[in-house]
This record gives structure tokens, sequence and C-alpha cells, in this order.
């Protein structure tokens, strides 16, 4: 019952950290595809740079969430930036990174090569095969690691609350910090609906725009 009256009380509290965290991963994540893909992309002609690349970016998720933002709140704070918002979403982006990127580069390079081939016979240019072949066939990959990001990133958001940008870790922290156990219950409750949430939007969403025939029948 003390679960149910924390809830009830606490409605509009609630309702904006949830909307909080929903902005952060709302903000990050056009930039994380904006970024990621078109490297992944660009990696795909060269397996030299690709591995670097790779190397790069699990170097950057490897590093620990707290010590991530903490960093972010260094580097941000001469421009007045280090906290709030900014640094939470310049750290999902860092993370959701290596997802995009890898799923991307995996999927341009598994596309048949004699598709490629057949295309330039036909005197389709660079961009044409990007956008009509490559691109097209990847999606379902590309979207696995998009999901990947956006699920992790909703987890990772939580963070946020030690940097004052909100979410719902602050029922979680605040939550631990006070012996609150229906706080922390309700964090966790929200959370994992989120992440649920917008993985199955994400399904939809790939569905969507995934080709007929390579739909899984």
């Amino acid at each position: 019952m003390n679960l149910i009256n924390y809830i009830l009380i606490n409605y509009n509290k609630i309702l904006f950290e949830t909307l909080q965290h929903i902005k952060l991963i709302a903000l990050s994540l056009p930039f994380s595809i904006l970024i990621g893909v078109p490297i992944g992309i660009f990696i795909s002609k060269n397996s030299k740079i690709a591995n670097i690349t790779l190397q790069i970016a699990g170097i950057l998720m490897t590093i620990p969430s707290l010590a991530l933002f903490g960093i972010m709140v260094v580097i941000l704070a001469p421009i007045k930036a280090g906290i709030g918002t900014t640094p939470a979403v310049i750290a999902l982006i860092i993370y959701s990174l290596m997802p995009i990127i890898r799923n991307t580069l995996i999927g341009i390079k598994s596309i048949n090569i004699k598709i490629i081939e057949s295309a330039k016979g036909m005197g389709m240019t660079s961009s044409q095969i990007l956008l009509k072949i490559k691109l097209p066939l990847s999606i379902p990959i590309i979207m696995s690691g998009i999901r990947n990001a956006v699920v992790m990133g909703v987890g990772i958001a939580t963070l946020g609350y030690f940097v004052s940008s909100g979410g719902l870790g602050y029922f979680i922290f605040a939550g631990l910090s006070r012996s609150r156990y229906e706080m922390v219950i309700t964090g966790v409750i929200l959370i994992s609906f989120l992440g649920i949430m917008t993985n199955y939007l994400l399904i939809k969403l790939e569905n969507l725009i995934t080709s007929k025939g390579l739909k899984i029948k």
C-alpha cells in the first residue's frame, strides 16, 4: 500500500521526472544516429580505419558511466554547461555510438557483393547504390544497433541525477539515500517500463521502414 500511496501522492513529480528522462533520450538519440550511421558507412570502405574507429568507440564505451558524467562536468564547466541536461546528453551520445557504428558497419558489409556489382553494371552512382541498395538492405541490422543504444541509454540516463539533469534516477538514488524503498521501486518500475516501451516502438518503426522482402515471415 505504501507504494500505491506514494504514486498517488507524488503523481506530478513522477510525471515530471519521467518526461525529463524521455527528454534526455529524445535529445541524444538523433545526434547518435546522425553521427554513428555516417561514420559506420564511411569506415565500411576501409577495414583498417574501421578497426581503429571501433577500438576508439569501444574504449569510450568502457569508461564507467559515472566517470564519464564527471568528465563531462569538468570539460563543460568553463562554458557554464557542466550541470544540467547538456553533460547528460553528451554522455548518452558517446555511449550510444558503439552499437550504432558497429551495426551500421556490419549491415553495409553483409550485403552480397554481387548485388553491388549488378547495380554498378546498371550505371548506378555510388550515392544511388548507398541510398537505394545499401541502406535499405541494412535497415534491420542498423535498427537493431539503435534499439540496443536506446535501451542502454534509458538505464544510463538514471545517472543524470548526479549532474542535476533530472530523470527517473531521482527516485532510485534519492530513495536509497532516504531509505524510502517505495521511491526506489517506483523508479525501477518506470525505467523498466520505459526501456520495454522504447524497444517495442522502435521494433514497430523498423517494421514500418523495412522493405517487405526483408521481413521475416
